[in-house]
């Protein structure tokens, strides 16, 4: 387990998680959730492994369609809860179903071709880190920034702890929220690039876990459900406790549907934890 190789797989494997939970911070923080992160993190790898490889389009055009397509879903999300009165976990769980339908539409079965450029860009080590991993340690260094040192960052942590008085005191509550929802759109799209470097094909299917996954690696992390606490280093914490409790189950032998039982025995103990320590505080 404590190998420098093992050590490597379990960084590798933790980056889509790290990267998606960051998104999943920022509307958690508001009070709400995204359930919509796996179909996106789905399609993004579809639209890698079909437009990367195509020379007439390219590798920046597939880039920028696998975050475009991230931005416009959070918008759309963000605009339902904002605009509509949607409740977040329904209007992200239907938005979750009709992304997936698309890619299945796509790509109906596991497919497609990676651009080998791309490939070797991603990967390409330097000690026990790799492109994708430099990549997941800025982007957290920049939402840590974003979230503590900047006016939009205060906005998040006020509107989740009270959105009723952030309102009354000029923060434009619905904007930060729209906002906080494409940042968790786009992050999605760009964990699914990472991913779909790990499996080097596209496959409609293969985010499905990581919905639930970022909400638990978020609460592990000690972010609350309910808004207003937490920080963006707790969700990395968090995706890392996790990708090393797979990984050790992994090398026990333990059945995959068995995992599935565990991460989530996890979670319920971290909420209960955390709902103590508030008791406590109070």
């Amino acid at each position: 387990f404590s190998s420098s190789r093992n050590v490597r797989n379990i960084i590798s494997q933790s980056m889509t998680l790290a990267i998606a939970s960051i998104g999943q911070t920022f509307v958690l923080l508001l009070g709400g959730i995204d359930l919509s992160i796996g179909s996106t993190i789905s399609l993004s790898t579809v639209i890698l492994a079909t437009v990367s490889s195509q020379p007439q389009m390219g590798i920046p055009l597939a880039i920028f369609l696998s975050v475009f397509c991230g931005a416009m879903i959070g918008l759309i999300n963000g605009i339902g809860v904002v605009r509509f009165r949607i409740p977040a976990m329904i209007i992200t769980l239907s938005t979750s179903s009709i992304i997936k339908g698309i890619s299945l539409l796509i790509l109906p079965k596991p497919g497609g071709k990676i651009s080998l450029t791309l490939l070797d860009f991603f990967t390409a080590r330097f000690g026990v880190l790799t492109t994708s991993s430099i990549l997941a340690i800025i982007l957290y260094i920049i939402a840590f920034f974003v979230l503590h040192y900047t006016s939009f960052g205060r906005s998040i942590y006020a509107t989740g702890n009270n959105p009723i008085h952030a309102r009354q005191t000029g923060i434009a509550t619905n904007r930060v929220t729209v906002i906080a929802y494409m940042v968790s759109g786009v992050l999605a799209a760009i964990a699914g690039i990472i991913l779909s470097m790990r499996v080097f094909s596209g496959d409609a299917l293969i985010g499905d876990s990581y919905s639930m996954d970022t909400v638990a690696a978020a609460v592990v992390g000690g972010i609350s459900l309910v808004g207003g606490v937490g920080s963006v280093i707790g969700a990395l914490a968090g995706a890392f406790v996790l990708g090393m409790v797979n990984n050790m189950l992994n090398m026990l032998g333990v059945y995959a549907y068995y995992q599935y039982i565990i991460k989530g025995v996890i979670l319920v103990f971290a909420l209960l934890i955390f709902r103590m320590k508030r008791r406590n505080r109070v």
